[in-house]
Formats: C-alpha cells, sequence, structure tokens
C-alpha cells in the first residue's frame, strides 16, 4: 500500500472545500491536470471513491465526508508540530500576516501596535488590507495567517469566531448640528448626503437596504471604497457616512467630526477572526489575535462613556 502524502491530503481538502478542481488548483497554485492525479492516486490507496463527478462540480461521498474530517486533523496536526519546533527556543518570534477591514487598521492599530511591536521584537508584522469578501479569499489561499472581517463567509475551509460585538456609528461634519455623542433614530433625521462604500460592500448592502425601507433618509450618494478617505470627506464638507465605531474609536471626543451611536434602526457591526481549518495558529499570531481583541473591547466600552 501506498504511503499517503501530504500533499494528496492538502489537495483532497482543497477539492473538498471548493467542491470544484479548477477552483481548487486555482487555490493550491497547481494545474488541474497533477491534482487530478493526485486524487486519483488517492481513491486507488484507500480503494474508495471519495468524489462523485458532475458537470457541475463534485460532491464528496460518505467515505469522502469521514477522510475530510481525519484529513484536516492530520494537516493542522502537522502544521502545529512546525510551529511548536520553530518556537523551542522559548523566544516569541516569526512571521505574522494579519489581514484586516480598513475600519480595524484605521481604529485600532494605532492605539496599541506601537507597544506591541516595542514588546516584542522578533515578531515581524505584516498587516493586509482588504473588505471581508477578499481577506476570506486571502485565508483560503494562505496569504494571511488570520483575518478579522465584518461577514462572515460561509465556507467549508474555515473556522469562524466571534471577534468582538459592534455596533455602526453615524459620523458627521459638525455643521450638520448634530449633538455629538447623542443618540439617533434616523428616520427621525433630515435627509442626509451619505457617503458610502461601493456596492460590492457588505455595509453599502446594509445602508441600501434600510434605504429602501425609510428606516434611513437619504439625499444624495457619494460612493468612496476607503474608509480614511471617506472620513476626511465628512470632515470638511457637509455629509455624513455610516461606520463601524472601531472606525472612529480613535476620535470619539474630536471637535474636527460629530459621531453618534444609532439606536434606530439596529445596525449589527460585530467583528469575526476567521483562519484556515487545516493550520495551527503561532504564539505570536495568538497574541497579536489577542492584543488586538482587548482593544477592540477597550474601544467599545469607553465609547460614549
Amino acid at each position: 500500500m501506498s504511503p499517503i502524502t501530504i500533499r494528496q491530503l492538502r489537495y483532497f481538502a482543497a477539492v473538498y472545500e471548493e467542491a470544484n478542481f479548477s477552483k481548487a488548483a486555482e487555490r493550491e497554485h497547481c494545474s488541474q491536470p497533477a491534482l487530478s492525479a493526485q486524487i486519483r492516486n488517492l481513491e486507488q490507496v484507500l480503494d474508495r471513491r471519495l468524489f462523485e463527478r458532475s458537470v457541475n462540480g463534485v460532491v464528496p461521498t460518505a467515505a469522502g465526508q469521514r477522510f475530510y474530517r481525519h484529513s484536516v486533523a492530520i494537516l493542522r496536526s502537522v502544521n502545529a508540530a512546525e510551529l511548536e519546533i520553530a518556537e523551542m527556543s522559548g523566544l516569541v518570534g516569526g512571521l505574522v500576516r494579519a489581514g484586516l477591514i480598513p475600519s480595524v487598521v484605521r481604529g485600532l492599530l494605532p492605539a496599541f501596535l506601537p507597544g506591541f511591536v516595542e514588546a516584542y521584537p522578533m515578531v515581524d508584522i505584516r498587516v493586509i488590507q482588504g473588505f471581508s469578501d477578499t481577506l476570506a479569499q486571502w485565508v483560503l489561499a494562505g496569504e494571511v495567517d488570520f483575518a478579522v472581517v465584518l461577514g462572515p463567509p460561509r465556507h467549508e475551509g474555515i473556522d469562524i469566531a466571534k471577534f468582538a460585538d459592534g455596533k455602526m456609528v453615524l459620523i458627521s461634519n459638525p455643521g450638520l448640528g448634530l449633538v455629538p455623542g447623542a443618540p439617533v433614530r434616523l428616520p427621525e433625521q433630515a435627509p442626509l448626503n451619505l457617503v458610502v462604500p461601493s456596492p460590492n460592500h457588505m455595509l453599502r448592502r446594509m445602508i441600501e437596504q434600510r434605504i429602501s425601507t425609510k428606516e434611513i433618509r437619504a439625499g444624495r450618494l457619494l460612493e468612496m471604497d476607503t474608509v480614511h478617505g471617506m472620513i476626511d470627506f465628512v470632515r470638511s464638507a457637509p455629509w455624513a457616512t455610516l461606520l463601524p465605531l472601531v472606525a472612529v474609536a480613535c476620535d470619539i471626543g474630536s471637535d474636527a467630526l460629530c459621531i453618534n451611536p444609532v439606536v434606530e434602526p439596529i445596525l449589527e457591526a460585530d467583528l469575526y477572526l476567521i483562519c484556515l481549518k487545516q493550520t495551527a495558529t503561532s504564539t505570536a499570531a495568538q497574541l497579536l489575535i489577542e492584543a488586538l481583541r482587548e482593544q477592540a473591547t477597550a474601544a467599545r466600552s469607553g465609547a460614549f462613556a
């Protein structure tokens, strides 16, 4: 009986999670014929069909479903062993690739990251910014070790955990006359000119849904796919925007912006931690995640106190 290889397990897990050979090959950076050959070899070794193939994709058999659970556990165990050996020196170090949505980059990183890099000089940090859907793709491709997102993806290969509770806030130019920190009911407000993300962003879809139900009264809409740009524009023009509280955690109390909690409609902006099921998290990454979580919690509890 030929030995089962780690590559075969990775390829199998990719096909199972993507339900498509072409997408799995793209994710694993290999050709589709090479990936298909590895899956056929694996099926021969196990003497079981792992997938039912059709023009619409692939569906795991009962054997494939059972083998997937073992494959993910093995891959995660191998990865954990590699991390443990690498960390035998007892010093926390290595590269951490963090995928973060723009709101987190702007609102949370400046408060704790300088102290973190000072405390852990052997940890190299690579912050990769993107929207939630893009970050999920990067997690699957192994381009980031973890990501913090707003809308958790539904994907077989991704572990999802609640990271922090969050709410949306109304951010407006002080010239619009709102009282800073006062709860606002958007259906009762005069129509607002709003800066919004592009339609492929989940926040835009949330806002448009509320506009259609008259829960948000909007005048003009201006599209902008940069959180920094949205906030800077509102600071200098009589417009407003709706963003997660974390995006402006560092601006609470500023005279340049008026920030108000939204009590009607209820607009959730919870954060989620996502990572690949088959990989373990390094000690350095765990420390960064915990520091980020503490900052998110502090920002929420300290807002409008």
